[in-house]
């Protein structure tokens, strides 16, 4: 699998993440050029803020859903 690939399917997984577990989420197009290695900063900084606001609701009771949509 080649980075822009990886990438892409990674934020699938993080926007499936979001609205399984009603978190206000909206991924933007990659603008990274040159080789991907299916991260870059703007990537991690999306798994940081769904990190954040899963804590969030664990912290409210809330359950999070997260396994089966990795699948």
């Amino acid at each position: 699998m080649i980075g822009k690939q990886k990438c892409k399917m990674l934020k699938e997984i993080r926007q499936k993440i979001a609205d399984t577990n009603e978190i206000p989420y909206k991924t933007h197009e990659c603008t990274h050029k040159g080789p991907c290695s299916g991260t870059c900063p703007y990537c991690e900084s999306e798994v940081r803020y769904l990190e954040g606001q899963l804590k969030k609701r664990v912290s409210l009771g809330k359950p999070v859903k997260i396994a089966a949509l990795c699948t």
